[in-house]
């Protein structure tokens, strides 16, 4: 049985994940990051949805490339980033940490969570415990810097890490293969300063290993989970966090 509000996830590009926020109730739906209009459009279409509103993340094109054309169909309104106003023209209204978004029967709290870009933002539903992070966390890893520093980007996973422990995190890409990965090459590693509940990490693997295998997405992330298994929340300072960004990043 489907509940009346819930996340549908459609596929686009490579790895990319589109959110669909559904109210069955009224027909209606929310969209995060829409990095191509076509399935996003058929998509409602289907499901006869009125689509009320974009969210937006940060001002890569693989989240915004289908905002204008999605935006000129429905005639929704955009919310994006204050501090990308330059580079997502197209948005409505702009974001900053702690402004409240009330989308009935959604309310989402901003935070502003720098690091992979500047003026990245996530989208926090109290009531629902839901987290539309873009790419600030992933799946037993993390976004890359682009523009911020491992400061930026260590402090903004302590972040995440203080939502409750329930909370299911919508990151936008299917890289928790590759990072499971990462993790056995550190569990293998005699010198490495981080390495997480290898019991819990297996159990992670086997969960993993058995919804790719049926063709399911790996997102939601549960934080209880991520907490005890994923590398770079489990990192005690910006240091470790660099020590392990800079390895990932050579993987």
């Amino acid at each position: 049985m489907v509940k009346n509000e819930h996340v549908e996830l459609i596929p686009i590009f490579d790895d990319n994940y589109v959110f669909v926020l559904i109210d069955n109730a009224g027909k209606k739906a929310v969209v995060v990051d829409p990095g191509d209009a076509g399935p996003v459009t058929e998509f409602l279409r289907a499901r006869k949805l009125d689509l009320t509103a974009i969210l937006v993340t940060h001002h890569h094109s693989d989240h915004i490339g289908g905002v204008a054309a999605l935006k000129n169909t429905f005639g929704c309104p955009v919310y994006a980033p204050e501090k990308n106003q330059k580079q997502i023209p197209q948005a409505d209204h702009w974001l900053k940490e702690g402004d409240v978004v009330k989308l009935s029967p959604w309310e989402f709290t901003i935070l502003e969570l720098p690091g992979h870009t500047l003026g990245h933002i996530a989208y926090w539903d109290q009531q629902h415990k839901w987290l539309f992070s873009g790419d600030v966390i992933f799946g037993l890893g993390c976004g890359r810097l682009f523009e911020g520093s491992h400061e930026q980007g260590y402090a903004s996973l302590q972040r995440i890490k203080k939502l409750p422990p329930q909370t299911l995190i919508y990151c936008t890409h299917e890289y928790t293969e590759r990072n499971l990965d990462f993790c056995r090459i550190l569990t293998n590693q005699d010198n490495t300063p981080i390495t997480g509940d290898s019991e819990a990490l297996e159990l992670y693997a086997n969960e993993l290993s058995n919804r790719r295998d049926l063709g399911l997405p790996s997102v939601p992330l549960k934080l209880s989970i991520e907490e005890s298994t994923n590398p770079f929340l489990l990192a005690q300072d910006a240091e470790q966090f660099r020590y392990l960004r800079e390895l990932r990043n050579r993987q």
